[in-house]
C-alpha cells in the first residue's frame, strides 16, 4: 500500500513538473484578407460549417480552450495544429494558385464525404464539429461550385 502511495505522489509530481515545459502553440493571426471564407464569398451555412469543423486545425483562427495550456494535452494540440496548417491553411487561400485551389477543393470534398475529416479524435472532444449528412452535402456542393467558378475565371 505504501508503494502505491509513492507511485501516486510520483505521478502527481511529474504532472506538475511537466507544466513548466514550454509549449509552442501556433499563433493566431487576425488578418482575414486571404481567407477562403472572404475570398470565395462563402455562404453563411458554409462559414458556420468550416468554422466549427475545420478552422481550429486548418486556419490561423484556432480556438484554444483551457486544456490547450495543460501538458501533455498542449503538446498534442500544438503538434496537430501545426500539421493541420501545413497541410491546408484556409487563412492563406488567396495566395494559392488556381490549380492548387482546385486540388484542395476536390480533396476537401472527398475527405468530408468519406468522413475522414474532421478527425475522429477531434470530434470526440468537439461534438459540434461532427458533420451531419446535410452539412457534408453542402460542403461537397460548395467545393464543386467554387471549383467551377475558379475554372471559369469568375
Amino acid at each position: 500500500m505504501k508503494v502505491l502511495k509513492y507511485v501516486f505522489y510520483g505521478i502527481i509530481a511529474v504532472f506538475f513538473l511537466i507544466q513548466f515545459i514550454p509549449v509552442d502553440l501556433p499563433e493566431n493571426i487576425n488578418d482575414l484578407s486571404n481567407d477562403i471564407i472572404l475570398t470565395e464569398k462563402a455562404p453563411e451555412n458554409i462559414k458556420l460549417i468550416l468554422s466549427k469543423a475545420c478552422y481550429d486545425c486548418h486556419s490561423n483562427q484556432t480556438n484554444y480552450p483551457w486544456y490547450s495550456y495543460v501538458a501533455p494535452v498542449s503538446w498534442l494540440i500544438a503538434k496537430d495544429t501545426k500539421e493541420g496548417r501545413e497541410e491546408l491553411n484556409f487563412s492563406d487561400w488567396a495566395e494559392l494558385s488556381k490549380r492548387k485551389k482546385i486540388g484542395i477543393l476536390k480533396d476537401m470534398a472527398e475527405e468530408v464525404e468519406e468522413k475522414k475529416m474532421p478527425l475522429e479524435i477531434y470530434t470526440v472532444v468537439h461534438r459540434k464539429a461532427t458533420l451531419t449528412d446535410d452539412e457534408i452535402e453542402a460542403v461537397s456542393d460548395w467545393t464543386k461550385s467554387v471549383s467551377d467558378q475558379i475554372l471559369g475565371g469568375n
